[in-house]
């Protein structure tokens, strides 16, 4: 049987592990590329919905990640 202190160290090495792996996916959802395919799949949606509010905060998106990727995606008619 494991001693406590055994017990301990493997609860930390387990939670340090937990700790790179949120960090490396919220760093991986920044990615500008990951980013532009989210944009892309949401433009697809908005075609099949029309939803005007959806529209709004996907444009939003769009300008933000122009402003922080220096990238030119167009943004949506929402009329």
């Amino acid at each position: 049987m494991p001693s406590s202190q055994t017990k301990w160290i493997l609860v930390i090495i387990v939670i340090g592990l937990i700790a790179i792996l949120v960090s490396y996916k919220i760093e991986l959802s920044n990615v500008c590329s990951v980013r532009q395919l989210n944009i892309a799949g949401d433009e697809k949606r908005y075609e099949q919905t029309k939803d005007p509010q959806f529209c709004d905060a996907l444009n939003s998106r769009i300008s933000q990640f122009n402003d922080e990727c220096k990238s030119n995606v167009e943004e949506l008619d929402c009329g």
